[in-house]
C-alpha cells in the first residue's frame, strides 16, 4: 500500500463520492490511483477556487440528506492550493465542512522555493479549523479520518490536508494496520458539547415564561443541525416571532405568521425594529456578527440574551449574555420544546405592535413588485424574484451570488422548502454562485436549482459553465444585468453623493458565452417576459441562461447605513418624504 492508496481508502470509508478538483506535478499521483481504483465520481473546475465552492455546495445542500456527505476538493501545489484560499476562507467564515486536499513538492526540498511550493499549512492555519501536513505515509489514513471528524463535529468548517509528493507514493510497511471502524481520534483539546447543561435550560424557561415582548433568532446553527422543524414547533408553543439571520433563511416557512423575515443592515423593519423592542432575545445557532446587530453600544439594550450556540467562542464574544446554553441546536430545542414548565402567552399587544412594523414599507414595495419596472424601465430585481417565487411556489433551491441581487433573493423569495438557501455570507465572496450550485446540484439531483448573479460576479467564475456543460448539470442560470456593481452604486447613492466610482462595468454579449457552452440563452428587458423566461427555464430539461437587463437605480431597502444602529434605518428612497408612522416609530429617512 502507498499513500495515495491509503488517502483515497480513508476517503471511501468516510462515504466520499465526488471529488472537485485540477490536476497538476504535485498531486498527479492521487489523481493517476483514483483514476485506476475507480469508485469516485470526478468533477473537474476550471478553477480551483471553483472546485472550493463546488464542495461547499455539495455539504451544504447535503445536510438535509439522509447521508449527508462532506464536499472534497483537490489541487497541485503552488499556484493550484492557492487558488483554494478564498473557498476554504469563505467556508471557514460560514462554517462550512469541506475538505481540501493539496499536493505538496516532495519533503527533500520542502523550504527550498522549489518549483510550485507555498507553505500551504502556514497559508491556511488562519482560515481552517485544523491543517495537516503527514510526513509519512502510514499517518495518511488515520490523518483523514481524523480530519473529516474535526471538520463535521461541533461548529463546522474546512480542514487542509497537505501531502508531499514523495509521501503520496512512498509504501508503507508489510506490518501496517489501519481499523477504520473502531478509529476514535484523540483529541484533548477539541472540546464539543451536544447536550445542554440542565441549569441554564430552567433559567431560560423561567425568562421565557416572564417575558412580555420576547424574540427568537434562527440562525446557521438551525439549519445545520436540521432543527427548522423544531424551532417552528417551539415558536408556535410559546407565541414568540422569529427573525432569521442571512443564513438562517429557509429552516421554517418564509410565509409563516410568526416569522419577521430577515433582520440586521437589510433586515425587515419588522424584524429590526420589534429586536430594538424586546425584553427578551432568544437566539439559536448565530454569533451577532456586525451585519445583524449594527452599532453594539445601541443593540437591544433592554433585552435580556439567552444564547444557544455550539461554539463556546461565540458566546459573550460581541453581545453579553444572560444565559449561556453552550450547546447543540437541535438537542436544546428537543428539551425546551417538551419542558412542561413553558407557558402560552397570546401576546396580542407585541404581535399587533409588529404588525404594524410590517406595514412601514408593505405598500411601497407592493406597488414596486406590481410595477416591476425602474424611472427609465428597465427591470427591477426585486419584481423577477417575487415572479420566480411564485412559479415555483417557493420550493426550489436558491443559490444567489453577492450583492444587491443577493438581498433582493432572501428578501423576496418565499421559501418552503427547509434548507433550500446556499449564500457566502460571512466572506461575501462574488462569484460564489455558480460553482456553488453545482455541488447543490449533485448533492440533491431531483430537486431544481437556480444560480442567481449579478453581471460583475458572474463574470468572476463564469468559467464553471465548462463544469456544468461536461457534467451535462440542469443548473438554471439568471443574470441580473444592470450594467454596475449594484451594491456598491447603492452604497454610492445613499452615502458618496453619487459618485459611482469604479462601479460602472461593461459586459461582454453573455448570448455568446452561453452558446460557446452550447446552452441556451434569453435576454429579457420587458416586463410581460419575465413570467414566460422563468417558465421556459423550468420547462427545458437541462441548463440554460436567462440575461435580465435591471434598473441600475433599484435599492433594496430598509437598510442601516455600516457603522449606524437600528435607530439610523433606511426605510424611504433617496429623495422621498419619509413616512408620518416610520418618523413615529423612531425611524430615520
Amino acid at each position: 500500500m502507498t499513500g495515495k492508496k491509503l488517502l483515497l481508502r480513508a476517503l471511501k470509508d468516510k462515504g466520499v463520492k465526488y471529488v472537485f478538483g485540477y490536476t497538476g506535478g504535485a498531486i498527479m499521483p492521487v489523481f493517476d490511483e483514483m483514476d485506476k481504483l475507480g469508485g469516485f465520481n470526478f468533477v473537474m473546475s476550471r478553477h480551483e477556487q471553483g472546485a472550493a465552492f463546488m464542495s461547499q455546495g455539495l455539504s451544504r445542500a447535503s445536510r438535509s440528506n439522509k447521508v449527508p456527505q462532506i464536499g472534497v476538493c483537490m489541487s497541485t501545489s503552488g499556484p493550484g492550493a492557492m487558488n483554494l484560499v478564498t473557498g476554504v476562507a469563505d467556508a471557514y467564515m460560514d462554517s462550512v465542512p469541506i475538505l481540501a486536499v493539496t499536493g505538496q513538492v516532495a519533503t527533500g526540498v520542502i523550504a527550498t522555493d522549489a518549483f510550485q511550493e507555498s507553505d500551504v499549512v502556514g497559508v491556511m492555519m488562519p482560515i481552517s479549523k485544523q491543517t495537516y501536513m503527514p510526513l509519512d505515509a502510514s499517518d495518511v489514513e488515520s490523518t483523514v479520518h481524523e480530519a473529516i471528524y474535526v471538520a463535521t463535529t461541533g461548529r463546522g468548517g474546512p480542514v487542509v490536508l497537505d501531502i508531499p509528493k514523495d509521501v503520496q507514493n512512498q509504501q508503507v510497511p508489510d506490518e501496517y494496520r489501519f481499523d477504520a471502524e473502531s478509529y476514535r481520534p484523540a483529541l484533548p483539546g477539541f472540546f464539543y458539547h451536544p447536550t445542554p447543561a440542565r441549569e441554564p435550560l430552567q433559567q431560560a424557561v423561567d425568562l421565557i415564561n416572564r417575558s412580555e415582548r420576547p424574540v427568537m433568532f434562527c440562525g446557521h446553527g438551525v439549519i445545520n443541525s436540521n432543527a427548522g422543524k423544531l424551532l417552528l414547533q417551539f415558536a408556535e408553543k410559546v407565541n414568540i416571532p422569529i427573525a432569521s439571520t442571512m443564513h438562517g433563511l429557509s429552516a421554517i416557512p418564509a410565509d409563516h405568521p410568526l416569522h419577521l423575515g430577515m433582520m440586521g443592515m437589510h433586515g425587515t423593519v419588522e424584524a429590526n425594529r420589534a429586536i430594538m423592542e424586546a425584553d427578551l432575545l432568544i437566539s439559536f445557532g448565530m454569533r451577532f456578527d456586525d451585519r445583524v446587530t449594527g452599532k453594539l453600544n445601541e443593540y437591544a439594550q433592554n433585552a435580556d440574551v439567552i444564547h444557544v450556540e455550539i461554539d463556546a467562542s461565540e458566546i459573550n464574544k460581541n453581545v453579553g449574555t444572560t444565559v449561556a446554553i453552550n450547546a447543540d441546536v437541535y438537542r436544546t430545542l428537543h428539551v425546551l420544546a417538551g419542558d412542561p414548565m413553558l407557558t402560552y402567552k397570546p401576546r396580542r399587544r407585541w404581535l399587533d405592535k409588529i404588525e404594524g412594523y410590517r406595514q412601514v414599507m408593505a405598500e411601497d414595495l407592493r406597488q414596486e413588485i406590481e410595477t416591476g419596472v425602474g424611472a427609465d424601465g428597465k427591470l427591477l430585481m426585486k419584481a423577477i424574484v417575487s415572479r420566480l417565487s411564485d412559479l415555483t411556489e417557493g420550493k426550489d433551491l436558491i443559490v444567489p451570488d453577492v450583492g444587491q441581487h443577493q438581498m433582493m433573493a432572501s428578501r423576496f423569495y418565499n421559501f418552503q422548502t427547509e434548507n433550500s438557501w446556499f449564500s457566502s455570507g460571512g466572506a461575501g465572496t462574488m462569484g460564489a454562485s455558480l460553482p456553488m450550485a453545482i455541488g447543490v446540484k449533485l448533492a440533491r439531483p431531483d430537486e431544481r436549482v437556480w444560480s442567481i448573479s449579478g453581471d460583475g460576479g458572474f463574470q468572476m467564475n463564469a468559467q464553471e459553465l465548462g463544469t456544468i456543460m461536461e457534467q451535462q448539470l440542469d443548473v438554471k442560470i439568471l443574470i441580473l444585468n444592470n450594467g454596475y456593481l449594484g451594491m456598491v452604486r447603492q452604497w454610492q447613492t445613499l452615502f458618496f453623493d453619487g459618485r459611482y466610482a469604479g462601479t460602472p462595468m461593461q459586459s461582454p454579449d453573455f448570448g455568446l458565452i452561453a452558446k460557446a457552452y452550447g446552452l441556451p440563452y434569453r435576454k429579457v428587458e420587458k416586463l410581460e417576459d419575465v413570467k414566460p423566461a422563468l417558465q421556459q427555464a423550468i420547462d427545458h430539461q437541462g441548463a440554460i441562461v436567462l440575461e435580465f437587463i435591471c434598473d441600475p437605480g433599484e435599492v433594496i431597502l430598509p437598510m442601516i447605513p455600516a457603522g449606524g444602529g437600528f435607530d439610523d434605518m433606511i426605510v424611504k428612497h433617496p429623495g422621498q418624504e419619509p413616512a408620518e408612522n416610520a418618523v413615529e416609530e423612531g425611524g430615520q429617512s
